[in-house]
């Protein structure tokens, strides 16, 4: 079976550190220059400079055209922006699985099939 990732066309945001530049993208399409992005995530201007250059591109359109000292996004990056919003919220759900495991090390519970007490039930782990 081949998996999402594993698909020629996705192998582009597997090269560069894609949330790292998807991050510095959603932060200068919020505040509209690259400085100003920078700040907000503690990072030097070139830095985020550089990762809006490798994101445009890994994925062969053009991000943001510059008004003035303004960033503008092209419909490119406004389609781009759709799909951070998505990975975003994939990623905070992730985060809310992982609490789970992170709170006391042992993940979720197994949930006992009805008519036993639970004791007759081993975990993957030797637990009861």
């Amino acid at each position: 079976m081949t998996t999402p990732l594993a698909l020629p066309a996705l192998r582009r945001y597997l090269r560069h550190g894609t949330l790292p530049q998807l991050a510095a993208f959603e932060a200068v399409v919020r505040l509209g220059s690259a400085t100003r992005a920078a700040q907000a995530l503690c990072v030097a201007q070139p830095t985020i400079s550089g990762h809006l250059k490798k994101l445009g591109d890994s994925l062969g359109v053009r991000l943001f055209v510059l008004q003035g000292k303004r960033l503008v996004p092209t419909a490119a990056a406004l389609a781009l922006l759709d799909a951070t919003d998505e990975v975003s919220a994939v990623l905070a759900r992730c985060e809310l699985t992982l609490d789970g495991y992170r709170e006391d090390g042992s993940g979720p519970r197994a949930i006992a099939p009805a008519g036993t007490s639970g004791t007759e039930v081993a975990l993957s782990d030797g637990r009861a």
